[in-house]
């Protein structure tokens, strides 16, 4: 039972360590302002500028992996080059060395739980008093994401703490020093973290369970072991995050390779430059030295290793289009039908929006003999859904339909051709700004989805019948139901002309002592918005008719 416990922490905390990274990256994102992005910019504005920015923050964290992960995010959020990335990842090889530095000379280690809950403390209270809105709110919420990668790492290693505490090297007396690399290896990839590893390493020197070249194998396999932290953290990310999780496996396991082929002369001049100091002290140096070689024959070829990395996970292209990426506007016939049909698409892609924002499955919508009551009554779950994803894309759809627009123009001479496309072109902007239209009502349906009062209720019921019933008459309209278009026109103008009933509900919310007064601001910004999504998916098809 106690075996599954430790499984189960273990589980949790690269479950935590995981979300921290996604975490810390989407704070990044959104704390990028230009103070903070000139502050990493300076940082790894060069690549030596980069090595040593990776050399400090090591040696100031205590972790390799910390300051890996820490490069992962920054190059995820677009905000480090490639270079700079593969030049941090160096820098934090040599930073690393300090903690052996300091067990042999001090004998202390940094506390990352202690560090973990200082941070989240700081960062949580300090979301909370920032309030809402605000950068110091966002700066908050990276502190937080710092804390909890901290977090995630000390509970993989307390989890797995038992096997290197109970990890006896009596046991596994060996004269081939390889052996003792593959178990420095596996032990720090167990317990992500490399200087606890190379400290298990000093320790059983220090009491001469292990002689000093199996003690120096053991610091190499750790050394490569640690770049299992870069590989977790790269799951899932961006190529660039995967290229630099691949040159930091290259570069280590490279250096490892040598070292351990060079294995009897580094002993030798380890041992020729402090002949008269402890081992603790000498594998400290051991540490440094090999890795201070690996940079040095590395470090000129980053740009060089950056371009080969290039040719690794290329991304698939992704088209939001579905047509028009296909043809060229060269051919203008053949280019008109494909934005015909990319405008045909655009529009299922704002009706699919419209619905899911009242909480109507799409194809549950388009049902026959289905009322729009009923459709109400038997659909009201809030979605799990990311309408901000939903909406960049259709913007992104929108974007490329103008881009291609104004290209095929240029290539037009035709007089009906070019009516065909100034329609088009007139079309795709009222639908933009029905899209536009659901975006801003977010919000708001979503502050009315949560509202007790009858008042209120019956308001969002309303509200939601009304975009509804648009976009049923809009979608059955441009599908070819003719009577459809007149029902369009006869929904904007009952929209159009309901601000009686319309306001004689706010009137009611306004009433009501129990209501908060901010209601009454949201439900005439919702009755305005969904007399524009109505009115710009009216004009969409009676634009049809000019033809």
């Amino acid at each position: 039972m106690h075996t599954i416990s430790i499984w189960i922490e273990a589980f949790a905390g690269l479950g935590l360590f995981l979300f921290g990274m996604l975490y810390l990256e989407n704070q990044i994102r959104v704390s990028a302002g230009r103070t903070f992005k000139t502050i990493v910019g300076n940082a790894t504005a060069t690549r030596f500028k980069s090595l040593l920015t990776g050399l400090g923050a090591t040696a100031l964290f205590q972790s390799s992996s910390v300051v890996t992960l820490m490069a992962l995010s920054l190059i995820g959020a677009e905000m480090l080059s490639l270079q700079s990335a593969i030049a941090v990842i160096f820098g934090s090889n040599i930073g690393t060395t300090v903690t052996s530095w300091i067990v042999a000379l001090i004998g202390f280690k940094m506390d990352i739980k202690l560090l973990s809950y200082v941070f989240i403390g700081i960062g949580g209270l300090g979301s909370v008093f920032a309030g809402d809105e605000g950068r110091w709110r966002n700066y908050f919420s990276m502190l937080v994401g710092f804390g909890l990668i901290f977090l995630g790492l000390e509970g993989m290693k307390e989890s797995f703490g038992v096997f290197s505490q109970n990890f006896d090297l009596s046991s596994y007396l060996y004269g081939n020093p390889y052996i003792y690399a593959l178990i420095g290896l596996v032990l720090t990839a167990v317990i992500q973290s490399s200087s606890a590893t190379v400290a298990i390493a000093q320790s059983a020197l220090f009491t001469h369970m292990i002689g000093f070249e199996a003690a120096a194998a053991f610091v190499i396999g750790a050394n490569v072991g640690t770049t299992v932290t870069a590989i977790l953290g790269a799951i899932g990310g961006t190529p660039d995050k995967k290229r630099t999780a691949v040159a930091h496996l290259v570069f280590n396991l490279s250096t490892g390779l040598a070292a351990l082929m060079a294995l009897p002369w580094l002993v030798s001049l380890v041992k020729s430059i402090f002949p008269h100091v402890d081992g603790v002290v000498q594998i400290a140096l051991f540490h440094t030295l090999f890795n201070l070689m690996g940079v040095v024959l590395w470090y000129p070829f980053i740009p060089a290793l950056a371009k080969a990395l290039k040719a690794l996970f290329k991304k698939e292209a992704f088209y939001v289009t579905h047509f028009i990426h296909n043809v060229s506007t060269n051919v203008p016939d053949v280019a008109l039908d494909a934005l015909e049909k990319e405008m045909e698409h655009l529009s299922d892609k704002i009706e699919e929006f419209a619905l899911l924002a009242i909480n109507i499955p799409p194809p549950k919508a388009y049902e026959e003999h289905t009322s729009i009551d009923r459709l109400l009554e038997a659909y009201d779950e809030n979605f799990d859904i990311s309408y901000t994803k939903l909406y960049d894309n259709i913007r992104l759809l929108e974007g490329e339909i103008y881009r291609y627009i104004s290209l095929l123009s240029r290539n037009v001479s035709d007089e009906h051709q070019q009516a065909k496309i100034n329609r088009f072109l007139r079309q795709v902007t009222y639908l933009a700004t029905a899209a536009k239209a659901i975006k801003d009502m977010l919000p708001d349906l979503n502050r009315l989805y949560n509202t007790s009062s009858t008042e209120e209720k019956t308001f969002y019921k309303n509200l939601r019948y009304q975009i509804l019933k648009s976009a049923l008459a809009y979608h059955q309209a441009r599908n070819g139901d003719g009577t459809k278009i007149d029902e369009m026109e006869a929904t904007y103008k009952k929209i159009a002309n309901s601000y009686n009933n319309s306001m004689q509900l706010i009137e009611n919310i306004a009433k009501n002592k129990n209501i908060n007064s901010e209601m009454t601001t949201i439900t005439v910004n919702a009755m305005h918005l969904t007399k524009s999504f109505s009115k710009s998916l009216r004009n969409v098809v009676t634009m049809d008719l000019e033809q």
